[in-house]
C-alpha cells in the first residue's frame, strides 16, 4: 500500500471556498477545527460535510482545537475546560470517521518550563481521559509536538501510552521551537510515528512555506523513513494555494517502497 497524502484545510476554508475543490479533485483532507466552528455550526452541518467527502471516496484525519488550551493545565479550571472543549471537537469528529485525530499537549516553554515536570504529570492525568473516550469510538489520536522542549521530554507520555497514542511529528516546529533540530526528534520517537505535518521554514519563524523554500531536512527525513520502513501520513500544511500544490507533488512522489 502506497503512503497517504492530505492537505490541511480550516473547517471555514473548507465549507466556504475549498468543498468543491476537495470533491472534485479527490484531495484528502486534514480537517482542522477551531472554538469558532465547533459553536457556529451544529451536528446537522458536520454531518452533511462528511456524508459528500465520503461518499466522494475522500480520506479525512481531524486537527483537534488547541488555541487557549491546556492539557496539563497546573490550574483546574484551565485543565478542566480544556479537557471538555477537546471532547466536543472529538464528538464532532466522530460523523467523518477520520483515519487520525491530531491534538497538541497545550505545553508552552515560557510558561512550563520551571514547572514541566509537574506539567507533565498532569496532562498525562488529562491525556489517559481523553484516550478512553476515543477508543469508545474507535479514534486514532496522534499528539504533535510542538513548544516541547526535546523529544525526551515527550517520550514518557507516549512509554506511558505504548499503542494507544500516536505522533504527529512535526519537523518544523521542531527547528524553531525547541532545543533539538528535527532529525534528533526523529531518531527518539520514530516507534511512535503516525502522520507527519511537513512545511517549511528558515530556521526563525514558523512560517509554514512549501518543502524545499527553507532549512527542515527533508532529504534525510525521508531517507530515514525509508530505511526505517516507516509510512506515516503525509499533511500539507503549507499556508498559501502556490505552496500547497508544490507540497502535494513532492509527498506525493516520495519513494517510500521497501
Amino acid at each position: 500500500m502506497g503512503h497517504l497524502v492530505f492537505v490541511s484545510i480550516p473547517w471555514e476554508l473548507l465549507i466556504n471556498k475549498y468543498l468543491p475543490l476537495v470533491l472534485e479533485n479527490k484531495v484528502n483532507v486534514e480537517i482542522a477545527l477551531n472554538a469558532k466552528a465547533l459553536d457556529n455550526y451544529s451536528y446537522l452541518d458536520f454531518k452533511n460535510v462528511a456524508k459528500q467527502l465520503k461518499e466522494a471516496g475522500i480520506k479525512t484525519t481531524i486537527h483537534l482545537p488547541f488555541m487557549d488550551l491546556s492539557l496539563g493545565a497546573l490550574d483546574p479550571w484551565i485543565k478542566e475546560a480544556s479537557l471538555r472543549r477537546t471532547f466536543f471537537a472529538m464528538e464532532r469528529a466522530i460523523v467523518f470517521e477520520p483515519i487520525n485525530l491530531v491534538l497538541h499537549s497545550g505545553y508552552h516553554m515560557d510558561y512550563h518550563r520551571e514547572v514541566k515536570k509537574e506539567w507533565r504529570e498532569s496532562f498525562i492525568e488529562n491525556m489517559d481521559k481523553i484516550l478512553s473516550f476515543a477508543e469508545d469510538f474507535d479514534l486514532t489520536l496522534s499528539l504533535e509536538n510542538v513548544f516541547e522542549p526535546d523529544p525526551e521530554f515527550l517520550k514518557p507520555v507516549f512509554e506511558s501510552f505504548e499503542n494507544r497514542l500516536f505522533w504527529c511529528f512535526d519537523p518544523a516546529h521542531a527547528r524553531v521551537f525547541s532545543e533539538k533540530e528535527e532529525m534528533e526528534w526523529l531518531d527518539v520517537l520514530h516507534q511512535y510515528l503516525k502522520e507527519m505535518h511537513c512545511h517549511d521554514n528558515l530556521g526563525v519563524h514558523d512560517d509554514h512555506l512549501a518543502i524545499g523554500k527553507g532549512k527542515i531536512k527533508f532529504k534525510e527525513i525521508f531517507d530515514f523513513l525509508k530505511e526505517k520502513r516507516i509510512k506515516p501520513i503525509f499533511t500539507s500544511e503549507a499556508h498559501n494555494e502556490e505552496d500547497t500544490y508544490v507540497n502535494i507533488e513532492i509527498l506525493s512522489n516520495i519513494d517510500l517502497s521497501f
